[in-house]
């Protein structure tokens, strides 16, 4: 018989259960954890998107300077500030919640932000010293990656950020001339951005992903996944997402593709490559936070406003 004493260091969550344990709503318009009130957010295709990657650039980095290349501005800002627990925890108590068996109204005052409730683990006493108090995990992340990216690239119906309405709101913008509506006469048509496959193209990029065989108890057959004469796949689970991401998506792409678009989707891949390795240093973990900011701002360069990934 012993004692035992046990300590929650972390949680590893995806994203919806990452607002049930921070007590943090995912949703509207100051989604971001970590920024809070400081968040940059736009209305762009009837989605609330989330921009202002350059804020993390050096204050001297050029694109700071471009705007037609982004939203249209100049980027001034600082990136925001990191909330310490202690601050989060001094916070949460001038906050009154109404108690966890009633029914919260949808309606919050304006000085609770995206609170809805104190978490129970601030309860611990040594839980705002934590530096790391909640993890996402990076399957679901990389799914939802790949899910937005393959089917803006694929054009898939329901799947693509490529819609009428990002491009009206670019044209409303008046930047990138070349992703606004085609107007004849009378009549307005979308017609397909650079950054998505030609039909044929798309048939080829099908085909190369139905015909990779993987060993044994590596993957699932992902070729079972893939419909050919519909242009689109079923069926992918978050780890066949996972390998396709980081094997398949870098291969099949180069050649069907922009240099411009090509070149940002490879680097995200070895991004995700990199973090889910088996062995990671620190010095690693401060140059993906470097390498990532770089990525985003690509994607943000040529993607529209509400393909954001």
């Amino acid at each position: 018989m012993f004692t035992l004493r046990a300590a929650v260091m972390w949680t590893v969550n995806d994203f919806p259960a990452y607002a049930m344990v921070f007590g943090w709503s995912t949703k509207g318009y100051m989604t971001c954890l970590v920024c809070k009130e400081d968040v940059i957010f736009g209305w762009h295709g009837r989605k609330v998107c989330y921009l202002g990657h350059r804020r993390w650039l050096p204050w001297d980095h050029e694109w700071r300077e471009k705007d037609k290349e982004f939203n249209g501005n100049t980027e001034r800002r600082l990136r925001s500030r990191e909330w310490s627990g202690d601050e989060i925890l001094e916070q949460l108590n001038r906050l009154d919640f109404a108690p966890f068996e009633k029914t919260v109204s949808r309606i919050r005052p304006c000085t609770h932000m995206n609170w809805t409730h104190k978490p129970m683990f601030f309860e611990l006493p040594y839980w705002s010293k934590l530096k790391f108090r909640h993890n996402l995990d990076m399957m679901h992340v990389e799914k939802n990656v790949f899910d937005t990216l393959v089917g803006t690239m694929l054009d898939i119906e329901g799947k693509s950020k490529d819609t009428i309405k990002a491009h009206l709101d670019l044209e409303r913008m008046g930047i990138r001339r070349g992703l606004w509506m085609n107007r004849d006469s009378d009549k307005a048509r979308r017609d397909l951005a650079f950054f998505s496959m030609k039909p044929n193209d798309k048939k080829e990029f099908l085909k190369f992903v139905s015909s990779v065989k993987f060993p044994n108890g590596y993957v699932f057959n992902i070729a079972c996944c893939v419909n050919v004469y519909k242009g689109k796949f079923t069926g992918l689970k978050s780890y066949d997402c996972h390998v396709f991401m980081q094997r398949l998506l870098p291969v099949g792409i180069r050649h069907l593709l922009p240099e411009d678009v090509v070149k940002p989707i490879m680097l995200l891949s070895r991004f995700f490559s990199q973090l889910t390795a088996k062995t990671l240093q620190k010095t690693d973990m401060f140059q993906l936070r470097h390498d990532i900011v770089q990525v985003l701002c690509k994607f943000e360069m040529f993607l529209q406003l509400s393909s954001q990934v």
